[in-house]
């Protein structure tokens, strides 16, 4: 039984939330991956994110899709600011919004791939 989209971004979107805001404000998570691979994690996280925002949200504007990744983005962020060991950095911030705009590339091919998935199924 395939799982309906909105609840599968939904569950995506819960999975980050809780990565970025609950274990991201622990001290566990000061240097968990060192530079310059943490740069790589920023874009997947919030490429994912992205991916996650048009399942749950399909017919909202992209202008608002790349709006609420940046916001989240800015409170991750800020987040760090009373988290002993981190620290908020303007390159993770660009490293967010990479991530942002990779996700946006990936999915036109994505949405793409699983309709013709779906034809090929019926």
């Amino acid at each position: 039984m395939p799982i309906e989209p909105r609840l599968l971004g939904m569950v995506i979107l819960s999975g980050i939330a809780a990565l970025l805001f609950g274990f991201g404000s622990t001290e566990a998570s000061a240097g968990l991956v060192a530079a310059p691979w943490d740069k790589l994690a920023h874009i997947g996280v919030f490429a994912l994110l992205t991916l996650a925002l048009r399942l749950m949200l399909p017919r909202v504007p992209l202008t608002v899709i790349i709006g609420i990744g940046l916001s989240i983005a800015v409170a991750d962020e800020l987040n760090q600011i009373w988290v002993p060991g981190r620290n908020p950095s303007w390159e993770d911030g660009a490293a967010d919004m990479a991530g942002i705009a990779l996700g946006l590339l990936i999915w036109p091919l994505l949405t793409r791939r699983l309709s013709n998935a779906t034809a090929c199924r019926t």
